[in-house]
Order: C-alpha cells, then structure tokens, then sequence
C-alpha cells in the first residue's frame, strides 16, 4: 500500500477471516448497484452462469480465508494474553489463558466494524483501541474492561478524523497521546487524553504530516517524528504541558530517514532508530538533559535493511527491535543500557515482528508469519530468546489445501542490479503452469518471503506465483529504494519486464502471464499493461492508481508528502506525474483487466478506479469490476474476501483458456 516506511503495512489482502472454518457459503457481500450504463464506470452485473461459478469456486477459496489471523499479543502479568484475530470474520480483540492454547478465547466488546491499534493500560485492567466505520479510517478510540465488564466506552466522540494508534504514560494512570488529521488537511494535530472519558486536548499542531511515536513514562513528553520525505524525517520532542516542540534528531542541518523512536524505561532517554544511504541501520540512545548520544547499536548482519519496530522493557535492562532484511524481518535482543547485541531471536524466514514486553519483562509478544502458516501471536523469553507459540489454533483450511514449495532466487535486471524475487509454486506440480506475477504494495514496502493466502488459492488452483520486490522495495537499502523515484519510475517497469522474461524462460512456466496486485502493486499493474502490452494475458488491479494528479489531489493528505517523494509534486511535476499516469496510454491496453474497489478508499479514492473502468470500456477492452460498498484500501470482510478470490479465479479461468500456451519470450520494454 501507498505509506510510509515508517508503519510498515501488511497487505489488506492478509486479513482475513471467520470463526472456524466451514463449508457453509459466505453472505453476500454488499455490491454497488448497477444503474448506470456499461459504457460508463458501473460495476459490473455477473451473469447467471458467472454468479454459479463464483458460488462454485468460493466453497474452495472460504477454507483457505478462514485460516485466520492472530496478532499484535498483549502479555498480562497474570498470565494472559490480548490480542487483535480475525477469527469471526473482522479484526476484533480477544482475552485467553496462555496455559490453556487449545481453549477458545473470550472476545472483547467492540464495535461491529474492525479493530486496530490495541494498547494495554498500566494497570491490565482495559485496554484501549481503535475502530473505524466501513474502512474508512476515520478511527476513533475506545476503551473496554479486559475482564469484560461492559460496553466499550467511545473517547473520542466528536471530530471525525484519522487518528493514530495511542501510546501510553506507563507511570501515569490512563494518561495517553496520538496524533489525528482530517482527510483532506495534511496538517499533523497531537492529543493527550485520559481513559476516564475526560475530552481530549489538543496540545500542537505541526503544519507538516507526522506520527507520535511514544509518550513519556511521567506524561511530561511525547515523541513526534514529522515528515518530510520518503527519506527523510525530524524527531521532535513536544512538552505535554506547554506544547513547545524541540528538535531532537538529527542535528539542524542534517538529514536522516527516523524509522523508530521510544523513550527509555526511565525516561531519562530517547531511543532512536534510523537510516542513512551507504549506512547499516543504527540505534542511538539520546540523553534528554544534553542531547548526546550516551549508547549505540548498528546493524552489522543486515546492513541494508531498517530498523522497523522498536520495544523496550518496562525494566530497563533489554531492548527488542525489528530488522526489515526486504524478504524477511529478524529480530533483535540488545542490552537496555549499553544496546550490545545480546541475541538474535531465531524465528525463522518469514515475518517477525515485537510486541510490548510483560511488565515484569520477562518475556515480550511476537507475531509470526511463515511461508506455511498464517501470522499468529508467540512470547519470546528475554534471556534465552526461546520463541513459543501462544495460541494452539486448528486451521483445517490449511492442511486440506494445496501445499506450496518456496524459495527466494534472484534475477539480474537490465542494469546489473539483482532483483530478489520469492518464488511459489504448487508442491509436487509437474508440467507447466500459468504464472502470476505479484506486485507489493508501497512503493516503500516489501514482500516477504511468508504465507499469503492469494498465493495459497491460487497454488491450490494450479497458478505458479512470482512475487518480485523490484527496485523501490525496502529492505535492500536506501540506493535501491530510490531507484524507482520521479524520472526512474520506467525502470520499475523495466524490472517488471524482465521478471516476466525470466518466468517465460523457467521449465514451470507455459508462457501464460498474469500481473497482479494490490495499491502500488495496482498501479504497477495498470502501468505493465499500457506500456507493455503483449507481455501480458491479463492483470489484475486491486485498489490501484490510474491517474497520478488527481490521486494526489484526492487522495489522504498525509501520504503526499511521500507520494512527492516517489512520483513528483502537483502544479510542479505536472508533466512528470501526467508522463507516468496509466491512464494516459489506455489505447494501448490488449488484455482484460480485473479490477476492484472499496467505496471508501481515502488511499486510492474511487474515482481511480472509476476512470480506468471507463477509459477500458470506451476502447472495448473486456474489464470487469468490482466495488464493495463497505470496504476501504483493500479487502478485509470474510465475505468480501472470499466473493472478491472467487472472482479473480473465475475472471482468469474466463479469460486464459490456452492462450499464450507456449509464447515466445518478448524482450524487455
């Protein structure tokens, strides 16, 4: 998805699902109605015959859904956990006992809609989160009684705003802060609340787009980094009291990339992550009364990657952080107060990311995701660094379904660079197979080489899957990062044929082609089939950009800033933006595209959407559409998941056959 780095983003495709899974059809999912004409953007109306194969095609793509989800675990001294699942169907929030994994877990009151951003209060007796309505990220916060004793009680009632997850002042009772913006001001406000009800108060207002990153343990100060560019950003320090803001890194003058920020168990200092082209990713501890640096880390093992998350014991003697490595993420245990590296947690490939530590600091949460198994919540023991699962879930979608072998290769692009691709292909297959070509979102993102439960569907149906994270991917460092910005986005798309040339040239591959994707990896989409239109047999467009100015005029203001970092600024890169819009190339596209929306996508609003569909129509170019009217930046309901794979496969089914079996390679374009 188009965000920043800084809040690296799962995929919307990776939520999913329901309670357990079963063989009962999925609810229909709330379709736009069709009253205009098909010349002009309507969704399209399936046919009878269409409508039974989908129904079909589900019953196989609801087990798979359903292997849900558990994250972001919240360790209770009493030995309990909280934790975000999408079990029943949405995010929501739930409570278990860690010595009974087998035992279904208590789910926490919430909303009917989605659950994000839970943080447990000091005391363990609630826990506050955020909710919005129908994806549209105007999130409001709320807190509810880790013991059940209620309703969850609404804190922020009046503006409707986009409002970022709350951090906690560990040693004063409900103290806590965020930030909040409305949709079309990019202007970053700071709040400080307390948990009783009390309003909140706004304490600062910076004209430029920004993030709290912590709060201090006494309240007294909260971390902002404000955003400048995709690499670049300014850690502030704000005073609770006064709103007086300080610059705390990096020294006027300099520049660097902030991809993390906490204070110290004490508070005394201020831990910050960041990164610097030609530099392995650091983490310098700040002293608050002189602004020195009192300790350093710097990451030896993965010199490339960026320091991603970031937790520090309510003790004071360890910190864990995150390493994005580009196809993977590994983990770190340093020391509290000298940050020498104690330890690498051994968690596997996959997706590795930490949780707050226990109070007693014993141990802290992870959440896990591997090339076999959806992401689930596991405790890492802080002296040994001994991972182990939380939950001891049945998942029977996935033992039932198509095993998938996988491995990471490389492949050389046009200009010698290496491009990392993770390769999925149906275990024991034989022959060869129809291709995907899987596009990641960002462009300040990666894929890692982890379960995905597209990848899983469409191995089970046959598919082979290449899953490249072309140049512009993070993880890879910063020079191959900007490799794809303003003028080079063409080598982007040179990277992406050469992807496609080297899966014609692989004994798995039958030569039929398919790219698809979800935001950015939407927008590559659009992109490879206008400017290279025989390389492909079809695309598959999720949420994806079409036109890049009146994206950025529409779009979530904050992302702006990045987006003027990555394609250009409006009313200054005017021809640039109009140079790399799809739209502008529509008499080229030969191939039928899939594409999809939710209504209220302040990420992608739906008029991209809208204008690709119609420009397709108006030249005759087969397209089918799909606009979900609860949904936001992807696809999050268990019903919608499921209608929206089960279309995709059809949609393919439909427009393959044989074609392209056997094609001859075409060059790079």
């Amino acid at each position: 998805m188009r965000t920043p780095v800084l809040t690296r983003l799962v995929s919307a495709l990776a939520i999913g699902c329901a309670s357990a899974p079963s063989s009962a059809p999925p609810a229909a999912p709330r379709h736009a109605a069709d009253t205009r004409s098909p010349a002009d953007s309507a969704p399209t109306v399936l046919t009878p015959a269409q409508a039974a194969r989908d129904r079909a095609i589900a019953a196989r793509v609801a087990p798979i859904v359903d292997a849900f989800t558990s994250s972001a675990p919240l360790l209770l001294r009493d030995g309990r956990v909280v934790f975000e699942s999408t079990r029943d169907g949405l995010p929501a929030l739930y409570i278990a006992d860690t010595r009974e994994p087998s035992a279904p877990p208590r789910k926490l009151p919430a909303p009917p809609e989605r659950v994000s951003g839970a943080v447990l209060l000091p005391d363990e007796r609630a826990v506050l989160f955020m909710s919005d309505v129908k994806a549209d990220r105007n999130f409001r916060i709320y807190r509810v009684d880790v013991d059940g004793g209620g309703a969850p009680v609404l804190l922020t009632p009046s503006e409707s705003l986009h409002r970022t997850r709350p951090h906690v002042a560990r040693r004063v009772p409900g103290l806590f802060s965020y930030a909040a913006h409305a949709v079309s001001d990019p202007t970053a406000r700071v709040f400080v609340q307390r948990s009783d009800g009390a309003p909140p108060l706004e304490v600062y207002r910076d004209p430029q787009s920004g993030n709290v990153l912590d709060m201090a343990p006494d309240g007294k100060g909260i971390l902002f980094n404000q955003w400048h560019s995709q690499s670049e950003q300014v850690l502030l320090e704000i005073d609770a009291a006064t709103g007086k803001a300080r610059r705390v890194y990096p020294a006027e003058g300099a520049t660097a990339e902030v991809s993390a920020a906490a204070y110290s168990a004490d508070g005394r200092r201020i831990l910050v992550a960041s990164a610097a082209e030609g530099a392995a990713p650091a983490l310098a501890a700040i002293d608050r009364r002189s602004g020195r640096a009192t300790a350093r880390y710097r990451e030896q093992a993965v010199p490339t990657g960026t320091i991603v998350g970031l937790e520090v014991s309510p003790t004071g003697d360890a910190v864990a952080i995150a390493i994005d490595a580009g196809n993977r993420s590994e983990v770190r245990i340093l020391d509290g107060r000298s940050l020498r590296l104690r330890r690498t947690v051994d968690a596997g490939v996959g997706e590795a990311s930490p949780g707050p530590f226990r109070a007693d600091g014993a141990r802290f949460g992870l959440e896990l995701t591997t090339p076999d198994a959806p992401t689930d919540i596991h405790a890492v023991t802080t002296r040994t660094g001994q991972v182990a699962p939380l939950r001891a879930d049945a998942r029977p979608g996935i033992a039932g379904a198509q095993r998938v072998a996988s491995s990471i290769v490389s492949v050389r692009a046009f200009d010698g660079l290496d491009i990392p691709v993770n390769l999925y292909l149906p275990a024991g297959a034989t022959g060869k197979l129809p291709t995907v070509v899987l596009v990641h979102g960002g462009p300040s993102g990666s894929a890692y080489a982890s379960y995905h439960p597209e990848v899983r569907l469409l191995a089970s149906m046959g598919y082979a899957v290449v899953q490249p994270n072309i140049r512009g991917s993070t993880g890879f460092g910063q020079a191959y990062e900007k490799a794809d910005d303003r003028e080079k986005r063409g080598d982007a798309l040179r990277d992406i044929a050469t992807i496609n040339a080297w899966a014609r040239a692989q004994p798995w591959c039958d030569g039929r082609l398919v790219i698809m994707g979800t935001s950015y990896g939407g927008y590559m989409v659009l992109l490879a089939l206008t400017r290279q239109p025989t390389l492909w047999q079809a695309g598959v467009d999720n949420s994806g950009m079409s036109d890049l100015q009146t994206m950025e005029k529409l779009e979530d203001q904050t992302i702006r800033v990045y987006d003027e970092t990555e394609f250009g600024a409006l009313g200054r890169d005017d021809a640039l933006l109009a140079e790399w819009s799809p739209l502008r190339d529509m008499s080229a596209v030969r191939a039928p595209v899939f594409i999809y929306q939710g209504a209220n996508d302040p990420v992608t609003p739906r008029e991209q959407a809208d204008r690709m569909v119609r420009a397709l129509r108006e030249r005759a170019v087969p397209v089918e559409y799909m606009l979900i009217t609860d949904e936001g930046h992807g696809v999050i309901r268990r019903e919608n998941r499921i209608a929206y794979l089960a279309r995709v496969v059809r949609f393919l089914r439909e427009h393959l056959g044989a074609r392209g079996r056997g094609a001859a390679a075409h060059p790079p374009g």
